[in-house]
C-alpha cells in the first residue's frame, strides 16, 4: 500500500513545489507580452499580405521560462485582418526580457480597403495566446498588444530590393541613335516584370543619363505602364536627348574606336497598393549604335 501512495504524494508535492515557485516568484505574473518593436513586410500578392514583427516578452519570474504554440489575430477595429503564429518554442531567461519573431499574414484586399483611409500606417492590434513551459505543467499566457505598420515605408523597403536584384526591371537595349550635333538621343528599352500579383505601374523615371561619367542629357520612361498580374511583362523605352554639345564632339571618335559606358541616375516613381513609391534607381550599361 505504501508503495502505491508514497509515489503519488511525491508527485503532488513536485507539482505543488513547481506551481509555488511560479506563483511566488518576484511579481507573481505570468509572462507578458509587453510591445511589438519592429515590423517588415516580407511579400505581398492579391491574396495575402506577409509581415514579420518583433515583439518583446518580460518574464518577471525567477526561474527561466519557454514559451511556444502562439497563436493570435490581427485586428483592426475589433475586425479580422489575418493571423499571427509561432509553433517553435523560446527561452526566456529568469527576470528577463527576450524578442520573440512572429509571422503574420493578413488578407491583402482587406488592407486595401483600409488603406485608403489610413495613408501612412496601419493601426493594428494582437490578440491571443500562447503556453508557458514549467517543465511539470503548463500555463496559459495571454497577448493584446497595439501595434502600427508603416506600409508605404515597408512597402518602399520591399519594393526597393527587388528593384536592387532585377526582379522588376530588366534593360534589354541601350543604344546612341542619330549620332550628329544636332539631335543625337539614347534609347534605352527595359522589361518591368511583375513579381508580386498585384497590378501595379510605372509612372515616370525622371533621370540623368552619364556617358564616360560625363552628364550628357535628361529623360524619362515614354508613357507610363501598366503590368497587371503576377509573371506578366510589360515592355517600355527611355529616351534621352543629348544636349552637352560640347562632350557630344568628343563621343565621335569615343564611339567608333571602343566603347561607351553609360549610367542613369533618376527615382523610380512605381503606383503600387494605392501609394506612389519613389526609389532611387541607378542603372549602369554600354551602349550600341541603333
Amino acid at each position: 500500500m505504501i508503495k502505491i501512495i508514497l509515489p503519488a504524494v511525491l508527485l503532488v508535492a513536485v507539482i505543488f513545489i513547481a506551481t509555488n515557485r511560479f506563483i511566488c516568484s518576484a511579481s507573481g505574473l505570468a509572462p507578458e507580452f509587453k510591445e511589438i518593436t519592429k515590423s517588415k513586410i516580407v511579400d505581398f500578392n492579391s491574396d495575402s499580405l506577409w509581415i514579420n514583427i518583433t515583439a518583446i516578452a518580460e518574464n518577471k519570474n525567477n526561474f527561466k521560462i519557454e514559451i511556444a504554440n502562439m497563436h493570435a489575430y490581427v485586428l483592426q477595429n475589433e475586425n479580422s485582418l489575418g493571423k499571427a503564429d509561432r509553433n517553435e518554442k523560446w527561452e526566456i531567461e529568469a527576470s528577463d526580457k527576450g524578442e520573440i519573431q512572429i509571422h503574420t499574414v493578413l488578407d491583402t484586399k482587406k488592407i486595401l480597403k483600409i488603406i485608403s483611409n489610413e495613408p501612412d500606417s496601419l493601426h493594428l492590434k494582437l490578440v491571443g495566446g500562447a503556453d508557458a513551459d514549467l517543465g511539470l505543467i503548463t500555463l496559459p499566457v495571454d497577448i493584446e498588444i497595439n501595434f502600427s505598420v508603416p506600409v508605404k515605408q515597408q512597402l518602399s523597403r520591399t519594393v526597393q530590393e527587388d528593384t536592387e536584384n532585377d526582379k522588376i526591371i530588366k534593360i534589354k537595349s541601350a543604344g546612341l541613335k542619330n549620332l550628329n550635333l544636332g539631335g543625337s538621343v539614347v534609347e534605352i528599352g527595359f522589361e518591368i516584370q511583375n513579381p508580386y500579383g498585384i497590378e501595379f505601374s510605372v509612372e515616370s523615371y525622371p533621370s540623368t543619363l552619364f556617358i564616360d561619367g560625363k552628364k550628357l542629357g535628361e529623360g524619362n520612361v515614354s508613357d507610363r505602364i501598366t503590368v497587371k498580374k503576377k509573371g506578366e511583362v510589360s515592355e517600355g523605352k527611355i529616351t534621352y536627348k543629348l544636349s552637352n554639345t560640347k562632350t557630344l564632339r568628343s563621343l565621335f571618335g569615343s564611339f567608333i574606336s571602343g566603347k561607351l559606358e553609360y549610367e542613369t541616375k533618376g527615382n523610380l516613381i512605381l503606383k503600387i497598393l494605392g501609394y506612389d513609391i519613389k526609389i532611387p534607381y541607378t542603372k549602369k550599361g554600354v551602349l550600341a549604335k541603333l
